[in-house]
């Protein structure tokens, strides 16, 4: 199923990050939801902070992009001083 793939690679990249030192807002169980961005609040899969760093990641699985989403997520990141978006597409796993 897309969503547990979709969940797994937000589950891998916030661990990762969280063992890198950031500080970690998930939008999955076991984490605070980050707060919404733009004038539609779409929220962010993770927004990972440290030392002054922004990071907004986004994670979809093929065909379930929203552009418009990835558009506000983007322009927030050049808002923003030291900050990066970055869009992860997932590969569902092969049975």
């Amino acid at each position: 199923m897309a969503s547990d793939t979709h969940d797994r690679k937000v589950q891998q990249l916030a661990r990762e990050l969280k063992q890198k030192g950031y500080n970690v807002q998930a939008d999955i169980n076991g984490y605070k939801t980050p707060t919404g961005i733009g004038q539609r609040g779409y929220v962010p899969d993770i927004l990972a902070t440290r030392g002054g760093r922004t990071k907004i990641i986004e994670v979809d699985t093929p065909g379930t992009e929203d552009q418009d989403q990835l558009a506000t997520f983007r322009r927030s990141a050049s808002h923003r001083d030291n900050a990066d978006f970055e869009h992860v597409t997932t590969k569902p796993r092969r049975k």
